[in-house]
């Protein structure tokens, strides 16, 4: 796979970056590539943010409690792109109760964070080896 690209994305309405910005430093300091295109980004710019950057792994950070309306969309979104999760895994971090999580997990969502997983050095382990043939 070689270097790994990760798309940190910020879906909605939700301002509050700085959880998604220390992802972003350290994967960058991990070894990822990461591509973070700021606040605000609906579904779709996410969408074509993964096939243009053609990224390995997409980490969408959502706080505003919009998780089970946005990242559907995301899904969605990336699929009507081509973009299928069983390759480019997506994770999702945010307050985001067990029973919304695993709603996201039948959705395709192949790991949740929530602010309990405060490894974050942890956290890019586990994220680089869902990424198929890495």
């Amino acid at each position: 796979v070689g270097k790994l690209r990760m798309l940190v994305a910020k879906p909605g309405l939700d301002g509050h970056s700085n959880a998604a910005e220390q992802v972003a430093i350290r994967a960058r300091d991990a070894g990822f590539e990461v591509v973070y295109q700021g606040i605000r980004l609906t579904p779709q710019q996410i969408a074509r943010a993964a096939v243009d950057e053609d990224v390995h792994v997409i980490g969408i950070s959502i706080l505003s409690g919009a998780h089970n309306l946005l990242v559907p969309d995301v899904i969605d979104e990336l699929r009507r792109e081509g973009v299928d999760p069983a390759s480019v895994p997506i994770v999702v971090g945010g307050v985001i109760p067990d029973e919304d999580a695993l709603k996201l997990r039948e959705l395709g969502v192949a790991q949740v964070y929530t602010p309990k997983d405060f490894d974050l050095t942890k956290m890019m382990g586990e994220i680089a080896d869902l990424v198929p043939g890495s």
